[in-house]
């Protein structure tokens, strides 16, 4: 049994990084890996065609996110396999100020020896015949990530907009300032709104300026300096691209609006809420890239994205900023498998959406950083999410499911199906 330090790709010294060029030698990605993953595939390696074992006490991220894309498949490449698992559990020692972190223990075994393979969840033993690397029985399935949503049905979403330099983004002081001695500047700003400003109720604002706009924020001289300072960061970047953005330095580098509505998905949320808070933006806000965005989608999206379903999808598949959700397109929207659903089932969907912003709006006084703390959340709020979670999963089986390992089992078994259908096997 091992204790492999947990280090991501972005905080690993140059020592770090040459264990893992040496040890992933030929294998292409492996800097995205985190510096756990060495142990595994040096451990899978040292055991493989022998009837020896080995087991690491690990960080739930080797079975999470893209970890599992980049490592998984090399391991069982090697006839290796894993033939107990403890899923997440949170562990911390006596130590001041220690952090407590989700662990896992996983214990791999060569493929040709005979073994009773077990699962242990929570206090309880499950005997099984296959463990797969996201801790589940059943096949090997790798969840890749993709460029294109696998559900038909489902819009585009994209990554926030950046703004490529500082001096475009502001904070409600600041703005005010602006506007108290040019109040014609007015019409050149809009509320950026990320993650933060969405869940904490934070406030700041940008320059937004079309291009007939420019000539009249060139004539205001608090904005003209903004924009001149973003010149200059843009100008004295290594990047070509950020160079050629200093031809439009009056703009985000991103210019995604909406015509009517959008949805905001924070990035990063606490792992403690049961559900992640999304919101619904009019065209007179902006979504910066702390957040992902669906522009003008239909009702019934926002509501899949906010159901039990798709959160359990998200807590195993996606991957993990130390302990808080990590929401990516790629991973968690793109890859998540919903079937195709009637009109009739899509207004039913609605509605429950509906409600749930009912009973948000009469709680309006209170930001949704506390309207979504499990200690707090308002019981008529936690209803109307109850009754989406059944919508939701009316959609996919008549039966009722009984714990989030029916429901995963679920969404696996559909992503399969799909999977299958769209490769035309």
């Amino acid at each position: 049994m091992g204790n492999p330090p947990y280090l991501g790709a972005r905080v690993q010294d140059e020592e770090q990084k040459e264990d893992l060029a040496n040890v992933f030698k030929g294998i292409k990605k492996y800097k995205n890996l985190d510096y756990i993953a060495c142990w595994f595939y040096k451990g899978a390696n040292y055991i493989k065609n022998t009837s020896a074992k080995c087991a690491f006490v690990s960080t739930n991220s080797i079975c999470q996110g893209e970890q599992v894309e980049l490592l998984w498949p090399h391991i069982f490449n090697l006839g290796v396999s894993i033939n107990f698992a403890y899923t997440s559990f949170k562990w911390k020692n006596n130590a001041n100020n220690n952090a407590g972190v989700t662990c896992v223990i996983i214990g791999l075994v060569n493929n040709e020896v005979q073994v009773e393979r077990k699962l242990f969840i929570d206090k309880v033993v499950k005997r099984v015949k296959h463990i797969n690397p996201y801790l589940l029985e059943g096949k090997d399935i790798i969840i890749n990530r993709r460029g294109k949503p696998l559900s038909k049905e489902f819009p585009e979403m994209k990554f926030g907009n950046m703004a490529n330099g500082k001096g475009l983004i502001m904070t409600k002081d600041e703005r005010d300032a602006i506007i108290s001695s040019y109040p014609q500047s007015s019409n050149l700003f809009k509320r950026l709104i990320g993650g933060e400003e969405l869940i904490k109720g934070k406030e700041r604002w940008c320059l937004w300026i079309e291009d007939e706009n420019l000539k009249e924020a060139l004539s205001i001289p608090p904005i003209s300096e903004r924009i001149e300072q973003v010149k200059e960061h843009r100008v004295k970047s290594s990047d070509k691209g950020t160079n050629k953005l200093a031809e439009r330095p009056h703009q985000f580098r991103d210019r995604n609006v909406c015509k009517e509505s959008a949805i905001i998905i924070p990035r990063v949320s606490s792992e403690r809420r049961e559900y992640i808070p999304m919101g619904f933006l009019d065209s007179n806000s902006i979504i910066s890239d702390s957040a992902q965005a669906i522009y003008d989608s239909e009702v019934w999206i926002f509501g899949v994205l906010s159901s039990k379903m798709h959160m359990v999808w998200v807590a195993n598949i996606g991957g993990k900023l130390e302990e808080r959700f990590r929401y990516s397109a790629d991973i968690c929207y793109n890859t998540f498998p919903f079937p195709k659903i009637s009109d009739y089932q899509k207004e039913v969907v609605t509605q429950g959406v509906l409600r749930i912003l009912e009973e948000r709006e009469k709680n309006s006084e209170k930001k949704l950083e506390s309207l979504y703390d499990p200690n707090k959340i308002p019981e008529e709020l936690k209803k109307a999410h109850r009754e989406l979670d059944l919508i939701i999963e009316k959609c996919y089986s008549s039966r009722v499911f009984n714990s989030d390992e029916e429901r995963l089992q679920c969404l696996f078994d559909l992503y399969e199906e799909m999977i299958t259908e769209e490769e035309g096997i």
